[in-house]
């Protein structure tokens, strides 16, 4: 069971390696030292790193965002944990991450698997993964879009109201109604226009909250734009590990990190 363990939105690595079986918290101990509050059931601190109240421990569990303490989920060798220590002001709840990916869809927090839609070419690499697959995305449930941003506003409802409400939808990294990739920047508590991107992949869910379907988005500001950038997730699936979105350049190079802001 790969843990991720990292701060500032996955740019500080603190730990890195494999769980084992039980809870998140007992998983967890086999990778870092592990401080906790409320009877155990709640991380206070990891490799000896705590939180202040505005920056603290969040994790997700199959790229979908825990909802109870560390304690009260218990995990299996397929599972996939990532946590993170942040700045949360602004961005209160992120309710999926691509940072697992193909998870959450090929394998949600409880650990079912199940029936999805997608576009090509993710289609593709889900299928791959072992999932049961449709193409193309419908406009509820699990899924994954590949898109232009501003035509998927039109195509799905839950790209439409993250987009009125980047916050609410816990998006980190987005396309706007206007075309323009945007990303949150959690220290500067603010959203940035990112000039040269042209792609984003971003994850949501269908009601925002944790136990609603996982959507993963793959947006671009033109449809070769977006159709590049799905292909070059599916090619490099190791671009998303340890982030909550990303966008990309014209050459698929990291432009900005979901929750970090521009990539220098």
């Amino acid at each position: 069971m790969p843990i991720a363990v990292t701060a500032d939105w996955g740019t500080v690595a603190i730990a890195d390696g494999a769980g084992t079986p039980g809870s998140v918290v007992a998983a967890t101990r086999a990778v870092t030292p592990v401080e906790t509050t409320y009877g155990g059931r709640y991380v206070s601190s990891l490799g000896g790193q705590a939180g202040d109240g505005t920056r603290d421990w969040i994790f997700w569990v199959n790229g979908i965002e825990a909802s109870v303490g560390a304690a009260d989920i218990n995990v299996s060798a397929q599972d996939s944990i990532w946590w993170d220590l942040h700045r949360w002001p602004g961005r209160v709840h992120v309710p999926a991450v691509v940072a697992s990916w193909p998870m959450p869809l090929t394998r949600g927090i409880t650990g079912q698997s199940p029936p999805i839609t997608a576009d090509a070419p993710l289609a593709t690499a889900l299928r791959q993964a072992g999932a049961n697959v449709s193409l193309p995305a419908a406009t509820s449930g699990p899924r994954a879009l590949v898109g232009v941003g501003t035509a998927l506003l039109e195509r799905d409802p839950t790209w439409r109201a993250a987009i009125a409400d980047p916050a609410a939808a816990g998006l980190t990294a987005w396309i706007d109604r206007k075309g323009r990739v945007r990303v949150w920047d959690a220290q500067a508590q603010t959203a940035r226009l990112v000039p040269g991107a042209v792609a984003v992949i971003v994850a949501t869910t269908d009601g925002f909250t944790a136990s609603d379907a996982p959507v993963v988005v793959v947006a671009g500001i033109t449809p070769e734009t977006a159709t590049a950038a799905a292909q070059y997730l599916v090619s490099n699936p190791e671009i998303t590990r340890g982030t909550a979105a990303l966008c990309l350049g014209p050459d698929n190079q990291i432009a900005c990190v979901g929750g970090v802001g521009l990539v220098q």
